[in-house]
């Protein structure tokens, strides 16, 4: 990997492949009419049946346990998360939604002077991007700012929709707009959109 750090998405793989399933794809993006709304971190296959599935680096929550039987809805593929454990929250809606929890080992990680190296690089991109959200607030109408809204306050871009009375598809071609102005990410986590969708309306009104 170019760096002697062990992600936690290659212990999962290893873990699932040991565990019996195959890990057939990584980092598949989930599309509705055409956008991408969100991403699978790995694709794996057991007896037959394709699992979405979630890595977490830490504890599974509540927010973890909706994107991954969301991701799984929308792919057709059965939920699965992989995490150091989960909060008892999460463990009841896991088992109220059919998702399935595997726990992750901790990380591994060669020495401090990695861990620097990763952290500085994160915060840096965060501070670029925050910056850059007031140059753009003009681009966006009052209907943009309702589905960011939306987004702000709910835990899926399924939950968001609902609320704004819209298709996923929808909600979708409006953070596709923001990712073409270039202040939102290619989606990863709804997590990521969700507090980026909370900076806007702060830095934008």
């Amino acid at each position: 990997m170019g760096r002697s750090w062990r992600s936690s998405e290659a212990i999962a793989a290893k873990i699932l492949e040991d565990l019996g399933y195959s890990v057939v794809d990584k980092h598949v993006q989930v599309e509705v009419d055409g956008v991408q709304v969100s991403d699978v971190d790995l694709v794996a296959e057991k007896d037959g049946v394709r699992y979405a599935v979630e890595v977490k680096a830490g504890m599974a929550d509540v927010n973890a346990v909706r994107q991954a039987y969301v991701n799984a809805r929308l792919t057709g593929m059965k939920p699965l998360i992989i995490a150091r454990g989960a909060d008892d929250r999460a463990l009841k809606v896991s088992q109220r939604l059919g998702v399935e929890i595997i726990t992750l080992p901790d990380l591994v990680i060669a020495g401090a002077d990695d861990v620097r190296e990763i952290v500085e690089e994160a915060v840096w991109s965060a501070i670029v991007r925050i910056a850059s959200i007031p140059r753009y607030c003009g681009e966006l109408d009052s209907a943009d700012l309702k589905v960011l809204e939306a987004i702000a306050s709910t835990d899926t871009i399924t939950d968001a929709a609902d609320r704004l009375g819209a298709s996923v598809g929808d909600v979708a071609k409006v953070l596709d707009k923001l990712r073409r102005l270039g202040f939102m990410p290619k989606p990863q986590k709804y997590s990521m959109v969700k507090a980026l969708a909370s900076l806007t309306l702060i830095l934008c009104r």
